[in-house]
């Protein structure tokens, strides 16, 4: 969906924005794809690992896959964030 939404913009981008200062950083669409694509590469890996610890120790397996969880919903958020703001 986000790329989806991201596919349409040309102009530059408000990837963060401060209340007191404004405007602290602009960027083009290729810098919110790269942070899904480190998001998505973060998430494939902390998976292989959860999946690799899974038969030694269940509890860092499960620990991992939630923390993993929680990440790709902040990560998530920020997109959307961003998304909404421009």
């Amino acid at each position: 969906m986000g790329y989806l939404r991201l596919g349409e913009i040309s102009t530059p981008l408000i990837i963060h924005f401060d209340a007191y200062k404004g405007i602290d950083f602009l960027g083009n669409r290729f810098d919110v794809l790269g942070i899904l694509a480190v998001a998505t590469t973060m998430f494939l890996v902390n998976l292989f690992l959860a999946r690799f610890v899974f038969d030694r120790q269940r509890f860092l397996s499960y620990t991992l896959a939630y923390i993993t969880l929680a990440i790709a919903i902040l990560i998530l958020i920020a997109v959307s964030v961003i998304i909404a703001i421009n």
